[in-house]
């Protein structure tokens, strides 16, 4: 059965976190700032209409992959961050599709950027 689309969301917008994520050596071996906006897309009918938090998706509980995985593992590209948090997610919540957006703040990079990022999708696994 293919994946559902929804309108619905619960999205995660300007979580912050320092991590020890860089392609060099030198990246991995200080802390960096990084930001995630993190989007599910599901279908929240039931929990507009039961006002329950066990009808819909805590995005108390995606702060918390989000953070626990950004500041406790160490990855060299943020693919491979964007990645293992977006599957981290659907874990949890596996009826939904993920988007996950990581920008790595003030990247060591010519011209100054604010930030460098990814985006990566997952659809929904059930």
């Amino acid at each position: 059965m293919a994946a559902q689309s929804f309108g619905d969301a619960v999205f995660v917008r300007g979580l912050e976190f320092e991590g020890n994520h860089g392609y060099y050596d030198e990246e991995r071996e200080t802390t960096r700032r990084f930001r995630a906006n993190v989007e599910l897309s599901a279908d929240l009918q039931q929990a507009s209409e039961s006002d329950a938090l066990a009808d819909t998706i805590d995005y108390f509980e995606i702060c918390e992959v989000v953070v626990k995985i950004g500041t406790q593992q160490t990855f060299k590209l943020l693919e491979r961050l964007a990645g293992c948090i977006a599957d981290g997610i659907l874990e949890r919540s596996p009826r939904s599709s993920v988007t996950v957006e990581i920008e790595k703040l003030a990247p060591p990079c010519p011209g100054i950027p604010q930030c460098c990022g990814v985006r990566v999708h997952r659809k929904a696994r059930a």
